[in-house]
């Protein structure tokens, strides 16, 4: 069963390759949205440094994984935020992607309830393929597959564009991801459209609740994403996550459970995603966790939590 898996996980890394590249959607993304929007960075008026892990089908060998970090800081003197976010991921046998990208967003005081934010991001894109990264059960399936029989690396530039609205309770944001390209290769991946809105509501003095609704497009990928999370005392929260695709009847789709806590500057979030339709097939043990450390500054700052 571990060598079918292994040929699987080739197969599809292989059709991959040949097709497109897509971005990686975190569930818990709402924590830390520079990587999908420049505008994002800054929005607390703190000093953030974000750690994001995501592993699929755990327990299988060379199975997809992706690694993000991310560090934001506000400058109020110059109304701006400036980021920084590093992101590998491993796409499965032999063909990975890493990027290295620069954020800055301005920050407009609409009035005393809205902020808007226009950021700007770019970076460098290094897509890598190497075919003889791992071996099949059966080596003469190579032959079937059309694709370079030499390791391959391809560098290129990225650039992001992004706006966001927010005040104490709603946030509102839409962005463009890979702008310069008009085309996805194997290495790169071309333009991806978001749009999201966030509502948090003060239920009680215990009680705090987190509405978000999200939408990914790209070529004729339409992702949707609905989450719901409850916050006791702003200290642990807990909720659900559904991320359908809207074309074939929401068809296939992804269910998460989230949980997390914090603790004093600390935050620690824990995902677990099932696949459901055409995805129930495939190992149901995809992981996410979050590791972050927010350092306040002054007092004066006034941005919006």
């Amino acid at each position: 069963m571990k060598k079918r898996l292994v040929t699987i996980l080739f197969v599809l890394s292989c059709l991959f390759s040949a097709t497109a590249q897509q971005d990686f959607f975190f569930t818990q993304q709402t924590f830390s949205r520079g990587n999908i929007n420049p505008a994002g960075v800054g929005n607390t008026g703190d000093v953030d440094l974000f750690l994001f892990g995501r592993l699929q089908w755990l327990g299988v060998d060379n199975a997809p994984h992706t690694v993000l970090f991310n560090a934001t800081n506000y400058f109020q003197k110059i109304q701006s935020g400036i980021g920084l976010t590093v992101s590998h991921d491993a796409i499965g046998i032999g063909h990975s992607t890493t990027e290295v990208k620069g954020e800055y967003s301005y920050q407009i005081d609409l009035n005393p309830r809205w902020i808007l934010s226009m950021g700007v991001s770019a970076g460098i894109f290094l897509g890598i393929y190497d075919p003889m990264a791992n071996t099949l059960e059966n080596e003469g399936e190579r032959k079937h597959i059309d694709l370079p029989t030499e390791k391959e690396q391809v560098l290129s530039p990225d650039f992001n564009i992004g706006f966001e609205l927010n005040s104490m309770n709603w946030t509102f944001g839409v962005s463009c991801t890979h702008i310069q390209n008009n085309k996805s290769t194997s290495y790169s991946s071309d333009r991806h459209f978001y749009g999201y809105a966030i509502r948090t509501q003060k239920i009680n003095t215990n009680w705090d609740l987190m509405i978000d609704l999200g939408y990914m497009n790209r070529n004729k990928v339409h992702l949707v994403d609905l989450g719901l999370l409850a916050f006791y005392h702003r200290l642990f929260w807990g909720g659900m996550s559904w991320r359908p695709d809207l074309v074939n009847g929401c068809n296939p789709s992804y269910l998460s459970a989230m949980l997390g806590f914090e603790y004093q500057i600390f935050r620690f979030g824990y995902v677990y995603e099932c696949g459901l339709g055409s995805n129930s097939t495939l190992p149901s043990n995809t992981h996410e966790v979050i590791l972050s450390i927010r350092i306040p500054k002054s007092k004066s700052t006034p941005k919006i939590d």
